[in-house]
């Protein structure tokens, strides 16, 4: 049996060249290297109110009817759910707490299987959006928005933050705002109304108008018209082109007289000038042909 420590303080069991067993190597953790914890992260949010509210601790209610008020806090804190010792926490932030005040709020914090929701911290606290976010809160909401409305909120802000940060990198690149553009532009500045005009009528002054069509013969051909008969030539074959026949009022075009048979219709040729057999012949007729 043989045991081999590697570079990273991983140890192996190593019998016959196998290893049997595994034991990672520790690591020492470094301060930055925590856990995310959203019971701590409430309970650090929680102090922040605090401190905005009142600096550095809960002031001492006395006798009056805000101690149930100041008490909230320590209510906020005690059902975050979190391995947080509660009485030492009030010596910070609570020290004129008595046991007495303590006790009763860390038994039903006990009897909580869930960390209290945000809007229910915020509800407790009496914290509005203005607060929230004035102060940056994550997971305490506000009592007088819903959460449906502040995630409506949120992406407005977003969209005006990212709407001010490219205006600011247009500007640096000395690139116009739309508001200038347009103030300098001519349909901004509108000269024909100078000048009484319409505005089609001062671009037609100007030389605005149909834009000119140049035809190249050598490359652009007309359409040919099945009406009239003429050749043209393309490298070395000769195309022609057949008139059409003229047929009687109650005449169909499949029906033709005698004679018409080596005229077809429109651009194409005849039948039997694809080299099949004209239409309308029999075998026997062919045969003795």
């Amino acid at each position: 049996m043989e045991i081999r420590k590697s570079r990273d303080g991983t140890e192996h069991m190593i019998f016959n060249g196998v290893i049997y067993a595994e034991k990672p190597g520790r690591r020492k953790r470094r301060r930055n290297d925590e856990d995310f914890s959203l019971e701590l992260l409430r309970m650090r949010e929680i102090e922040k109110v605090i401190k905005h509210r009142h600096g550095d601790r809960i002031p001492d209610p006395g006798d009056t009817d805000d101690r149930e008020t100041c008490l909230d806090y320590v209510r906020a804190a005690a059902f975050t759910s979190s391995d947080q010792d509660m009485a030492a926490w009030c010596r910070v932030w609570a020290p004129w707490a008595t046991d007495a005040d303590i006790l009763p709020i860390v038994s039903a914090a006990r009897n909580r299987q869930r960390m209290m929701r945000s809007d229910g911290v915020a509800g407790l606290l009496n914290v509005t959006l203005k607060e929230n976010i004035a102060v940056g809160l994550k997971t305490i909401g506000a009592c007088d928005v819903t959460r449906a409305e502040r995630l409506r909120l949120a992406k407005d802000r977003k969209r005006e933050r990212d709407r001010n940060a490219k205006a600011a990198k247009r500007k640096a690149e000395g690139r116009k705002n739309r508001k200038s553009y347009e103030a300098q532009s001519l349909s901004g500045q509108r000269p024909w109304d100078a000048e009484g005009i319409s505005r089609r009528t001062w671009y037609r002054r100007r030389g605005t108008g149909v834009a000119r069509v140049d035809i190249d013969t050598k490359c652009d051909t007309l359409v040919p018209n099945p009406n009239l008969e003429t050749s043209q030539n393309h490298g070395t074959a000769a195309c022609k082109v057949l008139r059409m026949p003229s047929r009687s009022p109650g005449q169909s075009i499949g029906s033709s007289e005698a004679g018409t048979d080596a005229e077809g219709l429109g651009d194409h040729p005849p039948a039997g000038c694809q080299g099949a057999e004209p239409h309308g012949r029999s075998e026997g007729e062919g045969n003795a042909a």
